[in-house]
C-alpha cells in the first residue's frame, strides 16, 4: 500500500530518460488493468519526441509539463473493443496502474485529462491521426521528479459513511 500514498502528480522534471527497462514494466502493470468482460479495449502510444510534445503542448494547455519530460504515455480506447460503454473505467484503471508503476521505479508522473473535453480529445486524437474508433482518453507525462516535494496526507476520514449516507 506504501506506492499508493507515495504517489503523486509532478509537474516539473529533470532531463533524464526513462529507461527501457522502467518503460517496459510501466506498460506492463499499464496492460495489466482490468477491462469489462476482459476485453483490453486500450491501448498505449509512447512518445518521446520533442517536436510532438511541442504540438501537444500547443493542444493541450493543461499538459505543458509535456515541453520539459522526456516521455508521455497516451492512453487510448477501441469503441469497438470495448464493452457496452465501459471504454471510460477501463482506460481509467490502466492510467492508474501507469501512475503506479512509474511512482514504483522512482518517477514522477501526471494524469492530463482529455476524455470528456471534446474539443482537446479531438484534437489529440486528430494530431496522433487516430482512426476513428480509437479514442483519446489521458496523457500521461513521466520523467525523474526535479523536486523533492512529499505526497499529500489525502486521509479524509469525513468522507467514509458506514452502511447509509447521514
Amino acid at each position: 500500500m506504501d506506492i499508493l500514498l507515495e504517489r503523486k502528480s509532478v509537474r516539473n522534471y529533470t532531463d533524464e530518460d526513462v529507461k527501457l527497462e522502467d518503460l517496459e514494466y510501466i506498460l506492463r502493470a499499464a496492460m495489466s488493468a482490468p477491462t469489462a468482460r476482459n476485453t483490453k479495449c486500450y491501448s498505449f502510444l509512447v512518445i518521446k519526441d520533442k517536436e510532438t510534445h511541442k504540438k501537444i503542448g500547443a493542444v493541450h494547455k493543461a499538459a505543458q509539463m509535456i515541453l520539459q519530460a522526456p516521455l508521455a504515455i497516451l492512453v487510448v480506447g477501441d469503441q469497438n473493443k470495448a464493452y457496452e460503454k465501459y471504454l471510460p473505467q477501463d482506460c481509467a484503471a490502466a492510467t492508474q496502474n501507469i501512475l503506479l508503476a512509474a511512482t514504483a521505479k522512482g518517477y514522477g508522473s501526471v494524469w492530463c485529462g482529455i476524455y470528456s473535453n471534446e474539443e482537446r480529445a479531438e484534437a489529440i486524437e486528430k494530431l496522433f491521426n487516430l482512426p476513428e474508433n480509437i479514442k483519446a482518453f489521458s496523457l500521461v507525462v513521466i520523467g525523474r521528479p526535479n523536486d523533492n516535494r512529499p505526497p499529500k496526507n489525502a486521509w479524509e476520514p469525513e468522507k467514509i459513511k458506514y452502511e447509509v449516507w447521514k
